[in-house]
């Protein structure tokens, strides 16, 4: 697993991210939203790809300007490499980077309602009310260490 800013990726990353992320967000799950929202140049890429050249792994975080807020956001894992133990590895990797960067930071995510109890399980508990997100069903969750 290894970590960019936006200017670091090279083009094939970057097409790479945004094709799992397509597959996966819009076309496997249904769902039409904007995944290009102009928080890509801000934040800290985390890629996993095995072999090499094919990306099966993905998640960034971003500061939240003006605030004491880091936001974990686009976790996705290719259909091959789910129940492997990746997605806490990499959630853990985030939350340990994030953690030496903004240690006073609070620390948030957007979880589908249907993952909820795995960022649960890694420390997140839910605020906030459920809502609608491009047709699936969201809840904040913020982190207790």
């Amino acid at each position: 697993m290894y970590t960019k800013t936006f200017d670091q990726l090279t083009k094939d990353e970057l097409y790479a991210l945004l094709k799992l992320r397509q597959q996966v967000f819009i076309v496997e799950q249904a769902s039409i939203y904007s995944d290009l929202d102009d928080y890509d140049q801000q934040a800290i890429h985390f890629l996993e790809s095995d072999p090499p050249d094919h990306l099966i792994a993905y998640a960034r975080y971003r500061k939240v300007l003006q605030s004491d807020e880091v936001k974990i956001e686009r976790v996705v894992l290719a259909a091959q490499a789910r129940g492997l133990g990746l997605g806490k590895s990499l959630i853990v990797a985030i939350l340990k980077d994030i953690k030496g960067a903004y240690p006073e930071a609070k620390i948030t995510l957007s979880s589908q309602i249907d993952a909820s109890e795995f960022y649960q399980r890694l420390g997140f508990v839910e605020f906030g009310e459920k809502y609608d997100d491009g047709g699936i069903m969201h809840i904040g969750m913020v982190y207790q260490a």
